[in-house]
């Protein structure tokens, strides 16, 4: 039953990705160790929405490591567990707690033992810029603590590049490259094992993400920005940074169409938009968890209402007209996320 459970909310997680983002993207998949123990390695840019894109394409049932905190809310606190996340505490945390991240390291590496698959954020915090940050070295304590278990562990690592066009924003484009997979035992002779293994895996997800040095971060994004390039292009958009050419401009549609566009969406969806921006938006903590927490919001309003809408129609009409309802304010919806305006119409 918890794996029928599983399932289902993974299958309805990837339909309403489906119809949240205007494209989404996954190369490398066949990079991904299908029967072995294997560690993805994330940039983490947009809170839990990097754990559904992975989670729904990955084709493996991973064990997520999440920020401790979340686990505080009683009520989301037993689908946290159901998801299979596991809690990993930081200094932010309080000190005392950090003696707690040694079950979550033990018990990482038991799974690894049966051969499953785990999901971490080595960065160990989440952001909106485009680089990826300093790694941590939680991910390398697993790894000792699985070869401890298993000195013969064939542990794979695979760097994950989760990049955004519009992050923030509904309508968004996204794509993700799994990265070659790195054979830890090819680390086991170096003298310096931790720091030999990040750096690799840092090199690799810069290749894998668009990432802007932070000297020259603020200068450098203002220029990919004007030139209105393809951050969803991380090898395009890195060539750009250190050629610095910035000359790269991507198709669009006409503003006259987005205009009508925009405001037609606006039009069927005027009660979903004006119940997020007066009730849930507000509640965002973090700009970081502005897309989870409007996704959220769409998977489960836009199902009730359709609910509620088809009894409600069907009752007074027919089931026929219910039907074409439900059917065509859904498919008239994809029609201008595919077109790209679902983002501008709730930008503010």
């Amino acid at each position: 039953m918890k794996q029928l459970g599983y399932y289902f909310f993974k299958y309805w997680v990837s339909a309403g990705l489906f119809f949240y983002y205007r494209r989404i993207k996954v190369i490398g998949i066949e990079n991904i160790p299908k029967n072995t123990p294997v560690i993805f390695l994330s940039n983490h840019q947009n809170a839990l929405l990097d754990i559904f894109l992975i989670a729904t394409s990955c084709k493996r049932k991973p064990w997520y490591l999440t920020r401790a905190d979340v686990f505080k809310n009683q009520i989301f606190r037993p689908l946290f567990r159901f998801l299979q996340m596991l809690p990993i505490y930081r200094l932010r945390d309080g000190k005392k707690n950090l003696s707690k991240n040694k079950f979550t390291f033990n018990r990482s590496a038991e799974l690894l033992m049966q051969g499953e698959a785990i999901l971490l954020f080595p960065e160990a915090n989440h952001s909106l810029q485009r680089r990826v940050r300093p790694l941590s070295k939680g991910f390398t304590r697993i790894i000792d603590a699985a070869l401890k278990l298993d000195p013969h562990m064939d542990l794979a690592l695979v760097p994950v590049g989760q990049n955004y066009q519009t992050p923030t924003q509904a309508g968004d484009e996204a794509t993700l490259y799994f990265g070659k997979p790195i054979k830890v035992h090819d680390f086991i002779q170096e003298s310096d094992f931790v720091s030999a293994i990040k750096h690799t895996v840092f090199n690799r997800l810069t290749q894998l993400t668009t990432h802007i040095e932070l000297e020259d971060y603020e200068l450098t994004l203002e220029q990919l920005e004007l030139s209105k390039v393809d951050f969803t292009n991380p090898e395009q958009v890195n060539d750009q940074i250190s050629k610095k050419t910035y000359n790269y401009q991507k198709a669009g549609i006409s503003e006259r169409t987005l205009s009508l566009a925009r405001l037609l969406f606006q039009s069927f969806n005027l009660p979903f938009i004006l119940l997020w921006r007066l009730l849930v938006k507000p509640k965002v903590p973090e700009p970081e968890f502005e897309a989870t927490f409007r996704f959220g919001f769409a998977l489960v309003a836009y199902p009730l209402v359709y609910l509620l809408g088809f009894g409600a129609v069907g009752y007074l009409f027919t089931i026929k007209m219910a039907c074409l309802w439900v059917f065509g304010h859904a498919v008239f919806n994809i029609f201008l996320v595919r077109i790209g305006v679902t983002s501008s119409a709730q930008r503010k």
